[in-house]
């Protein structure tokens, strides 16, 4: 049997993860959001686990780091 996965922690993992891949792309918190028709605001509230980010949103990153999603939720 799993051990249910704390959200807070669940989303500060995912946010530092989306962060990783996007650096590792060379992309500023404001180009990426830029792709996915966001403010970098919004994008920061996402990568510092401040708000629980909808599969699509997470669906337009992964499209946008040219990552699947499996690879986002690596955490």
């Amino acid at each position: 049997m799993s051990v249910p996965l704390d959200l807070e922690f669940f989303k500060k993992a995912l946010g530092k993860r989306i962060a990783a891949l996007r650096e590792e792309k060379g992309f500023s918190q404001a180009y990426l959001a830029s792709l996915i028709n966001k403010d970098f605001q919004s994008l920061s509230r996402i990568e510092n686990g401040r708000v629980n980010a909808s599969g699509y949103i997470l669906k337009q990153i992964a499209d946008a780091l040219e990552t699947d999603m499996n690879n986002l939720f690596q955490v």
